[in-house]
């Protein structure tokens, strides 16, 4: 039989296997805005309520479109305006009634056309402060304003009433920061009436009576001079008159009498502090001979009289006294306080412009004002030329400094960057080669963008500027990423007198950068345990040189039946 090799081959194969990162990026959805991302479909009819910023997704190049639209009403500000009127208002005093008025109109047709926020309110001040108008909005409510201005009342005197009803209409306003809110007194400067607990509605005053009943002390009879004034506007006359009016000196030699006192602010300074210090302080108790002013007073006087004495403090002495704790308060508070001197006729009170000196010594240098100019722009041009925004772009992005990707829309109109040097942009180009309005680009540790206006901005024509910045500093951890597109934007505003308003922000919004996180390397399988017994060899050591021990078994029990086999054939033939 022929034996057959039968060979068995194995075959081992290698197999690597790698890995590979996959980076992916996004937008996080921003804070809900009134204004589009493209600024092209902005309804500039439309005011902003508030600054606005907004940020597009990062396109494939890692840049992000970035606007800015300003200035909102927040921003531009809402305004009060209270016109705290002497009982004759306007009646007599052409010149002050026509300054108003156009003042009044210039103010509506600007609020008007800019979607400004302006209210104004009218107190009148007689004997009591008579609010004549509550706070109203100038545009719909000019017709009511201008008829309140133009009302008259009689009987009495009581600046410190129209005072504390200015600071109460306006300190109920909320809305508008004090910084915000105006003060317009027009008066001859006269007063002898004042209140108490902040009620404006009940007046005060106090009286020497007559000083003919009064019984000289030094003497023992009667003081000579005078009459019962029933506590009006001469009583300080009962005083001066009967008593020695150098007791007491002013620093440059005069009597310390009401009269000098008129005589210049700082004289009535020195006088107003000596007695109000006997009227809150004095052992006598001075205040105690206070009583309302109602019409039976005003005809008969009163049944206590204050004594004759050169410290007592008159009724006007009081009346200064506490118009102007009010005055100062409201001026303290933030309130802008302007004073209009008008003298209507001769026979006013024609020294009463020394008390409203007096009154605007911390607030106009002890000047009054003799025209509204100053004030109208401080209402109407709250972002004027000289205004800024400054934006901080931070570490995370870089300013694109590409013209192409720089946009401004101005009120609808698009102005397209005209670049100036390397790193600052005008846009709307002047006959006289200035621009309405620039960017400057600061590159480095700081990096930032400073845009200007040359003009005015005002809410119903907002200011719309669109830059784009690109993504420098990407993370490289896995996960999503919320990057800052800037650190700081802010609005900071300049008035049409040249001084700084309240600076304000905008938002600061991020996008989204996300990171996968690596594949996974598979695992290689378990080999499992060899359990087959160890290969026999020859004699020599040797192990089969092809096969198994199987198939060698299986050879050798083969050879062996062949020899049994042919030793009984033989044997067969032996015993045959």
């Amino acid at each position: 039989m022929k034996t057959v090799d039968l060979i068995k081959r194995s075959l081992t194969g290698v197999v690597a296997l790698g890995a590979a990162a996959v980076l992916a990026f996004g937008m996080s959805a921003p804070a809900a805005s009134a204004f589009a991302e493209d600024a092209s479909a902005t309804d500039q009819a439309t005011a902003l309520e508030q600054n606005q910023k907004t940020a597009t997704a990062l396109d494939e190049n890692l840049e992000t479109k970035v606007t800015l639209s300003f200035p909102g009403k927040r921003e531009a500000e809402p305004s009060d305006v209270v016109f705290v009127l002497d009982k004759s208002a306007f009646s007599d005093d052409k010149a002050i009634y026509d300054q108003a008025k156009s003042f009044l109109d210039e103010v509506k047709a600007k609020a008007e056309a800019d979607g400004l926020d302006i209210k104004v309110g009218v107190v009148i001040f007689n004997r009591i402060g008579n609010v004549q108008q509550e706070l109203t909005d100038v545009v719909t409510g000019y017709d009511a304003i201008l008829k309140a201005m133009g009302a008259t009342l009689s009987s009495g005197t009581n600046m410190h009433a129209g005072l504390l009803a200015a600071q109460s209409i306006l300190g109920a306003d909320k809305a508008v920061k004090d910084e915000n809110k105006h003060v317009i007194l027009i008066s001859d400067g006269g007063t002898y009436l004042y209140c108490k607990n902040g009620d404006y509605t009940k007046p005060y005053t106090r009286s020497f009576g007559d000083p003919t009943k009064q019984v000289n002390p030094e003497t023992g009879a009667a003081y000579p001079y005078g009459r019962n004034q029933m506590g009006g506007i001469w009583e300080y006359q009962s005083r001066q008159d009967n008593l020695n009016n150098a007791w007491k000196k002013f620093s440059d030699g005069s009597n310390f009498i009401y009269s000098q006192a008129m005589t210049s602010p700082e004289k009535l300074a020195e006088y107003l502090a000596y007695y109000k210090d006997q009227y809150q302080n004095s052992d006598e108790n001075w205040a105690q001979y206070d009583y309302e002013y109602t019409a039976e007073a005003a005809n008969n006087g009163t049944t206590n009289p204050i004594p004759l004495d050169v410290n007592a403090p008159c009724n006007s002495d009081v009346a200064y006294i506490s118009a102007d704790d009010t005055f100062q308060a409201m001026a303290d508070a933030g309130y802008d306080m302007n004073v209009y001197y008008r003298l209507k006729a001769e026979t006013d009170f024609t020294d009463g412009s020394i008390f409203l000196k007096y009154l605007a010594r911390n607030t106009n240098e002890g000047n009054l004002d003799t025209d509204f100019n100053k004030l109208k722009a401080k209402l109407v041009d709250k972002i004027a030329a000289g205004s800024t925004v400054e934006d901080f772009i931070g570490n995370n992005f870089d300013f694109v400094n590409d013209a192409s990707k720089i946009s401004l829309n101005v009120a609808g109109e698009d102005l397209a960057p005209e670049k100036i040097d390397e790193t600052t942009y005008g846009f709307g180009k002047r006959a006289d080669g200035t621009y309405r309005f620039t960017l400057k680009y600061t590159a480095g540790e700081n990096e930032k963008l400073v845009f200007t206006l040359n003009e005015a901005a005002v809410p119903a024509k907002p200011v719309v500027l669109t830059y784009s910045e690109v993504l420098v500093n990407k993370p490289t951890e896995a996960g999503t990423h919320s990057l800052k597109v800037n650190e700081s934007a802010t609005l900071h505003p300049v008035d049409g007198n040249g001084d700084k308003g309240t600076a304000s922000d905008f938002p600061v919004l991020t996008v989204t950068y996300t990171v996968a996180a690596p594949e996974q390397k598979p695992e290689e399988p378990t080999k499992p345990a060899d359990t087959k017994k160890p290969a026999k060899t020859d004699k020599k050591g040797n192990l089969p040189k092809t096969g198994d021990s199987a198939l060698a078994a299986t050879v050798a029990f083969l050879a062996l039946g062949s020899a049994v086999c042919a030793a009984g054939i033989h044997l067969n033939r032996r015993r045959s």
